[in-house]
């Protein structure tokens, strides 16, 4: 991990959640914008394994996916140990309440996998704790 690295901006999540990009880097963009948008990635690009086609991009709690020069997928861990990218911001108190609210107004699927909440919505997965902690925030 390159100790020294630092994000060159910060998005609150639900920003992400509206639009379903960060800052117009979104699903189906050529990878060419990555580096453009998000600047000096935390580790060099490498690929998933030694055969793999797909290549990870991490820009500290944000790892981009991408294959044959397109982004494939935008992974976001709010429980990891990495540089925030991305914040909770005016979100950071919302409770399960909130969040199925949030899920009710925007016509995504709820579903319960042993003690992980996941919503569901056109283009976008978020796992929660049954506190309603935000896990995982994937957009594919």
């Amino acid at each position: 991990m390159n100790e020294e690295w630092e994000p060159i901006f910060q998005i609150e999540l639900m920003d992400i959640i509206n639009s379903l990009n960060i800052k117009k880097l979104h699903v189906g963009s050529s990878d060419s914008l990555i580096y453009e948008i998000m600047g000096e990635p935390e580790l060099a690009v490498t690929r998933l394994n030694r055969k793999s086609k797909i290549f990870s991009h991490l820009y500290g709690n944000v790892n981009i996916l991408s294959e044959n020069n397109t982004i494939i997928s935008i992974n976001i861990d709010m429980h990891g140990f990495r540089k925030k990218m991305v914040v909770l911001g005016r979100i950071n108190s919302w409770k399960l309440d909130n969040w199925l609210e949030l899920s009710k107004i925007k016509d995504w699927r709820v579903n319960k996998f042993c003690d992980v909440v996941r919503l569901e919505g056109k283009g976008i997965v978020i796992c929660l704790l049954p506190n309603g902690e935000v896990g995982m925030i994937s957009l594919s």
